[in-house]
């Protein structure tokens, strides 16, 4: 081989090396992550809250919580939400941080929990036109924050924000767990039904009386400050019947004798079931609640007590 032919090979090699190298630095480039489309951004930055008719939310197992905004009111499923859970969701998307894309390949989204089949879906739904998303992924590197990308794309997003926290809530986390207020002001006389016998309270100033009787103020405490805001701390399953077992009543009645509420509630055990006879929703309750608002008799009464 000639010196002529060597030098020709040696200059075609370098040549053909300089391309590859620069051909490589220009993909490397593109594929950095902060010069990526950020999908999750964009979503977020023409999210408007005043918008939003529904929040479809799918869990990796393919159940559905439905959060519908209709005529000023949230609901979940059909049923009352509860205020707290539904401003965690909306704080979570509102008051976020957005940060750059951390990855853009799709072989990335099994280990950040981003898999299309096995993740928690959001889906934001303004208008029938308007639909948008984003699959939330595994918390992030900092509390509170998550990995985050938009359907059909690759583009994985941190987001500096609890948004994991409000999407996987449980539908009781979901529901208003309210069971009755009462205007403890007006409240005049209490009437407890233990099946086999009824006793009333009478107000009387700053004392209950109980057939002239004063009442343990403790006991009565308790009664009216859980007829005052009694929550419960879940529900019966819809194709369960409640216990049948230690059935006791107690209703509410102003001055003129009108109801202003009033409770079944029955159970053994460490859980306990509460019914308002105006709704077919049956709430779950501790023991300790309901031996609260209904006590046994001899609870009421200071002279058996001592």
């Amino acid at each position: 081989m000639s010196k002529k032919t060597l030098n020709t090979i040696i200059k075609i090699f370098l040549s053909v090396t300089i391309l590859w190298v620069g051909l490589s630095l220009m993909n490397s480039r593109s594929n950095r992550p902060g010069t990526s489309i950020n999908s999750v951004q964009e979503l977020f930055a023409n999210f408007d809250p005043t918008t939003v008719t529904n929040f479809n939310i799918q869990s990796p197992d393919g159940s559905i919580t439905e959060l519908t905004h209709l005529d000023d009111n949230w609901t979940v499923n059909g049923y009352s939400i509860e205020e707290v859970s539904l401003n965690k969701l909306l704080d979570a998307i509102d008051e976020n941080e957005v940060g750059s894309v951390v990855a853009n390949n799709a072989e990335n989204h099994g280990r950040m929990g981003l898999s299309a089949d096995s993740t928690w879906r959001l889906e934001i739904i303004e208008s029938e036109s308007k639909q948008s998303t984003i699959l939330i992924g595994n918390t992030g590197p900092i509390f509170p924050s998550v990995f985050t990308r938009v359907l059909d794309q690759d583009e994985v997003v941190l987001i500096s924000a609890d948004l994991r926290g409000a999407v996987t809530q449980s539908l009781t986390e979901w529901r208003d767990k309210t069971i009755i207020t009462t205007d403890t002001i007006a409240l005049s006389s209490i009437l407890l039904d233990y099946g086999n016998a009824t006793y009333r309270l009478d107000r009387s100033d700053t004392t209950w009386t109980m057939d002239g009787e004063v009442v343990d103020a403790g006991a009565v405490i308790g009664i009216t400050a859980e007829l005052s805001n009694m929550e419960a701390s879940g529900f019966l399953d819809e194709h369960q019947s409640p216990s049948t077992e230690n059935k006791r009543r107690i209703v509410a009645m102003d001055e003129s004798g009108n109801i202003m509420n009033q409770l079944v509630l029955t159970g053994q055990g460490l859980t306990r079931h509460v019914q308002n006879p105006n709704s077919e929703i049956i709430f779950e309750i501790p023991s300790w609640q309901f031996s609260r608002i209904v006590p046994d008799i001899f609870m009421l009464v200071q002279d058996e007590k001592e």
